[in-house]
């Protein structure tokens, strides 16, 4: 059994899987009706280090994003002054904070597949 740290255990009990998993769901059926892919920076091409190390980047590429969107969202918020706007912000911003908490799950599970095989080859991260 895979070791699962704290911070696993703290998306666990937010729901961080379970959005994942809408997220995925939304994503796929936007693609669908787009009739276009274009899920490079969302989903593991292959088990190669290349595209592991590739997909890492991609998802902190991803978290500077949507941590930059959540900011922004939150303090919006704050400067505000009529209750829908506020609301909407912050919907925004938690949007954007499950992203990033998404993107840190997801980067601890591919951290976990990439070690033993960078230390296979003898090659430091």
């Amino acid at each position: 059994m895979r070791p699962v740290t704290m911070e696993e255990k703290i998306y666990r009990v937010l729901g961080v899987r379970q959005y994942r998993k809408f997220l995925v769901w939304v994503k796929l059926r936007y693609d669908q009706w787009r009739g276009k892919q274009d899920t490079d920076n969302y989903f593991l091409r292959g088990s190669s280090i290349e595209d592991m190390r590739f997909l890492k980047s991609q998802l902190l590429k991803n978290a500077k994003i949507h941590s930059f969107g959540a900011v922004l969202c939150f303090a919006c918020a704050l400067a505000a002054g009529r209750f829908w706007i506020v609301l909407l912000a912050v919907l925004v911003g938690l949007h954007n904070l499950y992203c990033v908490l998404v993107q840190r799950m997801n980067l601890i599970r591919l951290n976990r597949l990439l070690k033993p095989k960078e230390q296979k080859r003898g090659i430091h991260p």
